[in-house]
């Protein structure tokens, strides 16, 4: 990262933040236990992935399982939001995560062309840009501006880094139009009336989210939308009356038995927010199959997914 993009990042998120998330880069970039909440770390366990990716292929299952992994559904997703505004009712939110973009070559593109069909207001990334979580990320940059080109919509484009990303993605992030929140929030205006998109770092691995800076200007009577990257700080969501969740990590378990029965969801919640629609309380949220693999590149019984938030009021408009 050149120097005056670290200190831009300062600027912006304090050095207490920059200093911590560099220190996690650096000591324990592929680490199996790291200082976030997430207890265990699979995916940076190299030598027990190559042998299970030899066991899938000694059986014959790796050509099903990574055209699969190109095979993805497109999800539309109703929910009702009580506080809503008027203005942005019928709002739909694009919901990519998990895209690990550089796990073939031209994957930006092809994400970039499903997306190019669907109709959408909003698109918002919840972390994971790359395929894995250390070693040489630049060919991920490529697939990024690849994939930014069919992002444009209405009120632009929001991310956050996810536990496979490092700080320096998002100087080339940002300047392809996709907005990084890093404990940040921002406010979406139209006809007067305003809805809140707040974006916090990875709990999971780094263990740097900070709900208090997150929510520091927004009202408390706002509408929220939170981009967490994992589902595993939910009571703290809650407590701060946050309408809709966003989130993804856990893969859907990205190889799973048939039924899309997963082995391994990789969060410390429970399984029923790691997948999917759920309600956290009255507290709504979704959790992303995830739009790309890692580990390996393979998907069983459970597709990746693109995702569209229909969002709608829950209360009559006025006359």
């Amino acid at each position: 990262m050149e120097k005056r993009d670290l200190v831009r990042i300062v600027d912006r998120c304090g050095e207490s933040y920059v200093s911590s998330r560099l220190q996690v880069q650096v000591e324990h970039s592929a680490s199996v236990l790291g200082p976030g909440v997430g207890s265990f770390h699979f995916e940076n366990m190299e030598r027990a992935l190559r042998l299970f990716g030899w066991f899938i292929k000694l059986f014959g299952g790796w050509s099903r399982g990574y055209s699969n992994m190109k095979t993805h559904k497109i999800v539309i997703n109703r929910v009702e939001v009580k506080r809503l505004p008027n203005a942005f009712d019928g709002l739909r939110i694009l919901h990519l995560s998990d895209l690990h973009l550089d796990a073939f070559q031209g994957m930006g593109s092809y994400v970039g062309r499903m997306c190019s069909s669907l109709n959408f207001d909003l698109a918002l990334i919840t972390g994971d840009f790359r395929f894995h979580t250390h070693g040489n990320y630049y060919p991920v940059f490529e697939e990024i501006e690849a994939l930014a080109k069919y992002l444009d919509c209405e009120h632009g484009c929001y991310g956050i880094l996810g536990n496979h990303d490092f700080l320096e993605f998002v100087p080339k992030l940002e300047a392809h139009g996709i907005r990084m929140l890093l404990n940040e929030s921002v406010a979406l205006e139209k006809d007067g009336a305003q809805l809140w998109i707040i974006g916090l770092d990875d709990a999971h691995f780094y263990g740097v989210h900070d709900y208090a800076k997150g929510f520091k200007n927004v009202p408390e009577q706002g509408t929220k939308i939170l981009m967490i990257h994992s589902p595993e700080t939910l009571e703290d969501a809650y407590r701060l009356c946050t309408d809709f969740v966003l989130c993804g990590h856990t893969h859907g378990g990205q190889i799973c038995l048939p039924g899309g029965i997963a082995l391994w969801l990789n969060a410390s919640c429970a399984k029923e927010y790691c997948r999917g629609r759920w309600n956290y309380r009255e507290m709504q949220g979704y959790t992303s199959n995830g739009t790309g693999s890692s580990g390996l590149p393979l998907r069983f019984n459970c597709p990746p997914e693109i995702v569209v938030h229909h969002l709608v009021s829950g209360h009559p408009h006025e006359p």
